[in-house]
């Protein structure tokens, strides 16, 4: 009998013994050891063990679960001050100073600016295979769940579903953060992450190497069927109305699968998948009156949201803090905010100017305030993707130019007031599209993965320098300097490195990705704008 293997997992460089203490059904056995009786109690561990947890984040960006993916690209960059000395806010020590090497891509992330403390690498790393170690569980063993009546086979199939789309959701993201970009001609060689599929320990003391590193295809390979399964099931039993935005749904399946053969080349399944969601009768495009200056657009109950799962970094409960553009906080660079029309309703949403320091802030994108922010910076799923996709797929297709310049048109003409259709081929098509998503998508987690994959694109490759600026201030929040941190085009910094204690794990360490040190390339008595950055045009 397999039930009683159930949470009894090793993970990579942690111990994962669940339990999660949401029903009558575990308080009969010991924390370290469950046994399940029914779907019931699946669905329990599904949700208390598996879904990452919506929570508040008090005091700004952290690297927490996923929590530093907006801090790495082009779009985002830290604000300067007109004078040496100048006092900045006090997000200096609270988010900039922690976040240091991951906003300048150090070779090791974990340090402070100063290397005077710092924070564990793994947590990503941990969590996310924590999660997969319970999901794992819930595959082995569901399909002896006892399931005579229609309500329970229902469940079972929800369940199921929620498991191997959930699996899939987190072998893509560690996929995309410690292996390379999916690249046809070397994805089979290419080192991604270990995949344990498996329930059962396989910690064996006598091998110096407890886990290989699998191929990017391997993992990939995996997410694909993981999200096949997923859409079966969730189509067999839809998602509750109730339930859709915060527990996976056939919809989201497919947008996901759409994504992972988009970042593949796999254009036909990849616009196959998309008009599927874009064809759902349970989600809509937003059309141009939901934004408002004045309110959340990314909220609760917005028709093109699909999924949303984990906490939000870039909007956080303190207003003090994150994305303000005050002096020494993060700002959003002109070069992202310049891309947009003048009658662009997402640029008045999205964005407002900072009076005192003339940057950009992000103000109205997500819901700020003490409220729980129910929409992830990293983990949300919403229509837009789908007709972006969509476009995407299509123009990479011979003879399908025209049906791309019409999902292009279709979105802008619900962004843009007074837009009127254009044409555009070749190249010029799909750098319109990628500026589109660029747009759209901006901090939600895709375009530090958006230039990965653009730079091994077959057709049209596209790679660029980015330079961040990173503004130091003393203890009492004065500005002492301004340092610039180079990422040049193809830079192993693209992939992060194993965290840690993963690689101290094992005697002999799996091999590991190289990272080269980066120091500061210019350092000059007075700060200027961040967004004047040199290597944007």
């Amino acid at each position: 009998m397999k039930m009683n293997k159930l949470l009894k997992y090793i993970g990579i460089g942690v111990l994962a013994v669940g339990s999660v203490g949401c029903s009558d059904f575990l308080d009969e056995y010991s924390q370290d050891l469950v046994v399940a009786k029914n779907v019931q109690h699946l669905d329990e561990l599904l949700i208390g063990s598996v879904y990452l947890r919506s929570h508040k984040v008090e005091y700004g960006m952290s690297p927490g679960t996923y929590g530093f993916v907006n801090l790495l690209d082009d779009d985002i960059n830290t604000t300067g001050t007109a004078e040496k000395g100048k006092v900045g806010s006090q997000a200096w020590g609270r988010v900039l100073l922690p976040m240091f090497g991951y906003f300048a891509w150090q070779q090791d992330v974990r340090y402070n600016y100063g290397g005077t403390s710092y924070i564990e690498d793994d947590g990503t790393w941990n969590t996310l295979y924590r999660h997969i170690a319970h999901a794992n569980n819930i595959i082995d063993i569901i399909d002896e769940m006892p399931r005579s009546t229609d309500d329970e086979k229902k469940q079972y199939h929800r369940v199921k579903g929620e498991a191997y789309f959930l699996r899939g959701q987190f072998y893509f993201a560690l996929a995309n953060l410690y292996g390379k970009a999916y690249d046809p001609e070397t994805a089979s060689a290419d080192l991604c992450v270990p995949l344990k599929l498996t329930p059962h320990v396989e910690y064996d003391k006598s091998k110096p190497t407890q886990f290989s590193r699998a191929s990017v295809q391997e993992v990939y390979n995996q997410v694909v069927a993981d999200l096949l399964v997923a859409q079966e099931h969730l189509t067999i039993s839809p998602q509750n109305a109730r339930f859709r935005l915060h527990r996976a749904s056939a919809e989201a399946a497919s947008l996901l699968l759409s994504r992972v053969y988009l970042y593949m080349q796999d254009w036909e399944k990849a616009e196959i998948e998309a008009r599927k969601v874009m064809s759902s009768p349970h989600f809509a495009l937003a059309t141009i009156a939901s934004f408002k200056p004045e309110e959340p657009f990314l909220k609760r109950g917005l028709t093109e949201i699909i999924f949303s799962q984990g906490a939000n970094y870039v909007a956080t409960s303190n207003l003090n803090f994150s994305l303000t553009g005050a002096a020494s906080d993060f700002c959003v660079t002109r070069n992202l905010y310049d891309l947009y029309d003048e009658y662009d309703v997402r640029k008045s949403t999205f964005f407002a100017i900072n009076g005192s320091t003339d940057s950009v802030r992000l103000t109205n994108k997500y819901q700020r305030g003490l409220e729980l922010n129910h929409i992830s910076d990293g983990w949300a799923l919403r229509m837009a993707e789908a007709y972006l996709n969509a476009a995407e797929a299509c123009a990479m297709q011979g003879g399908r130019e025209n049906d791309a310049n019409v999902v292009l048109s279709q979105l802008r003409r619900e962004r843009i007031h007074y837009y009127q259709d254009k044409t555009y081929s070749g190249e010029q098509l799909l750098q319109e599209i990628r500026d589109e998503r660029r747009r759209e998508l901006c901090f939600e987690g895709h375009r530090w993965f958006d230039l990965r994959r653009y730079a091994v694109n077959k057709q049209y490759p596209f790679s660029k320098e980015i330079v961040h600026t990173y503004n130091v201030f003393s203890d009492d929040n004065e500005f002492v300097t301004t340092l610039y941190y180079s990422l040049p085009a193809g830079d192993p910094a693209y992939v992060f490195a194993i965290p840690k204690r993963a690689l101290e794990f094992d005697k002999v360490p799996m091999p590991n990705n190289a990272r080269d040190k980066r120091d500061a390339i210019v350092i000059l008595p007075t700060a200027p704008k961040a967004e004047d950055n040199p290597t944007e045009n």
